[in-house]
């Protein structure tokens, strides 16, 4: 998606979702996906302690009944390759399970039913961010898929999506906000604590699909509003 890198926070409109908008919102938050999450969980997965305790061993083992170096050497290349492959199976199976969601979002974010579904545009139109608002009951909302393109980010377009979410409960008269992200998302963690989010639960996710099973850090989020 091009996008100016001079796009300012100013110039920022929060739009409620059309079905015109779906398809390039769907775009930014797939692409988001792939260009930031996908790399950033490869890493952390290929550098957990138990897959590298694990290609140690299996260096080793090869080492000690092979008795060649170049076969040794060429075990972490076949993790590597292996992970990356898991990864990619992974993502596909989780956008699958998401895929009901993407098409009928007008009823998984009805406005008209206390939820909803917003993009943030820059001044040509053209859509930067994405949020979306889940109703739990009466009193409790759930925010998700807040996605802010890469040639947009650090200029506050997140903060503003956020605000609009939190005004928006507040008017709905829901007195908690609460969401979850994983330990890749640093810079999102970090806005949700300026924001007034407090961590409420951590657990280790070993929901994976492939062997082997490294923890991905889940953190919940809530915020009380008043």
């Amino acid at each position: 998606m091009e996008v100016s890198s001079k796009v300012k926070a100013s110039q920022v409109t929060i739009k409620l979702l059309t079905e015109a908008l779906r398809p390039p919102a769907i775009e930014l938050i797939q692409q988001e996906r792939w260009d930031y999450e996908m790399p950033r969980l490869f890493l952390l997965f290929i550098t957990k302690p138990t897959v590298l305790l694990l290609t140690g061993v299996i260096m080793g083992v090869t080492y000690y009944s092979a008795d060649s170096l170049l076969l040794t050497l060429f075990v972490p290349l076949v993790v590597i390759l292996y992970m990356g492959i898991r990864e990619y199976i992974c993502d596909r199976h989780f956008a699958k399970l998401e895929a009901p969601q993407f098409e009928n979002m007008g009823h998984y974010f009805d406005d008209t039913f206390g939820g909803g579904f917003w993009v943030a545009t820059d001044e040509n139109n053209r859509i930067i961010g994405t949020i979306a608002l889940d109703k739990v009951n009466c009193n409790t909302a759930t925010m998700k898929w807040l996605y802010v393109c890469s040639a947009a980010r650090g200029k506050g377009i997140g903060h503003i999506l956020l605000q609009h979410v939190v005004r928006y409960c507040k008017k709905q008269h829901y007195t908690e906000l609460i969401l979850q992200t994983t330990e890749i998302h640093t810079a999102a963690i970090q806005l949700y604590k300026k924001h007034g989010f407090t961590i409420y639960n951590t657990y280790l996710d070993n929901d994976n699909l492939l062997p082997p099973i490294p923890s991905l850090r889940m953190y919940q989020f809530r915020k009380l509003l008043p």
